[in-house]
């Protein structure tokens, strides 16, 4: 990895402010249509972002694969590419679509640089706060120029955000159970706002069930570089970006006990 990771963050908030933010609250209605569902939304947005980024991007690793969600939609072979290409860019253009389109100020974009198949530098931009965490293999996280310090847990009920809908029915009532039982939880509707939390302790963990590379490759690296883990909890393997799938996984903020939190979930 060659390139200077502030400059792709400042690449990164210029395509935002021109693409995101400008049309922010200015949406027609003719600008949005579903997808798979009709809570899973695009809009002309996540397209501008995704070929935009596309362009910026490659002029830093030239030759990397890119792999952006709206494209895997598309064509699902697309992410392939991440194991089999010796570079690659992971970006969601658009991460919390629905929030976006219903003026909920939690969404943003997170772009992960992987080298053969191990996350290297990750960027999460927050939108409405003009904000972005930069990640690096070895040196940390910086939150607003800042490295990120480890925040002690606050209470003894871990608090989290979830996302269960994609669960397996072996999985699926034992999880949502215990997640009403044993911990403080809510759910989550923007990864990129998620990892944000997590990074800072400002919630204990994080349950997914739909793994997306380009939800959780960036945050992955970021909590693996401030002590943290993420893992997937039907075998405590650790998290690498891949093909989409669904799976339990656990994230946990830095300081937190990956293996206590699996076992209130598990058993």
């Amino acid at each position: 990895m060659k390139f200077d990771v502030e400059r792709v963050r400042d690449a990164i908030a210029e395509i935002v402010d021109r693409e995101m933010m400008s049309r922010y609250r200015r949406l027609d209605p003719d600008a949005v249509r579903a997808k798979e569902s009709p809570t899973d939304l695009v809009t002309i947005v996540d397209l501008a972002m995704e070929r935009d980024l596309e362009k910026a991007l490659g002029a830093f690793a030239p030759g990397a694969a890119f792999v952006g969600e709206e494209a895997a939609a598309a064509d699902p072979s697309i992410l392939d590419r991440i194991r089999s290409a010796d570079s690659c860019w992971i970006v969601d253009p658009l991460d919390g679509t629905r929030n976006y389109v219903n003026h909920v100020d939690e969404f943003g974009t997170i772009v992960a640089y992987v080298e053969r198949g191990e996350t290297l530098a990750s960027w999460i931009f927050a939108a409405p706060l003009g904000e972005c965490a930069i990640g690096a293999r070895g040196q940390g996280v910086l939150w607003r120029g800042e490295q990120v310090r480890v925040k002690a847990q606050e209470t003894e009920t871990p608090t989290d955000l979830r996302s269960t809908g994609w669960l397996k029915p072996e999985w699926r009532d034992r999880i949502v159970a215990n997640l009403k039982d044993r911990t403080c939880s809510r759910s989550g509707h923007c990864a990129a706002y998620a990892y944000l939390k997590l990074i800072r302790g400002e919630v204990d963990f994080k349950f997914s069930s739909r793994i997306n590379p380009w939800d959780h490759a960036a945050g992955a690296l970021m909590l693996s570089e401030l002590g943290g883990a993420a893992r997937w909890l039907d075998d405590g393997g650790d998290y690498r970006p891949g093909p989409s799938i669904d799976r339990p996984y656990l994230a946990t903020a830095p300081g937190r006990d990956w293996d206590e939190i699996g076992s209130r979930l598990r058993n």
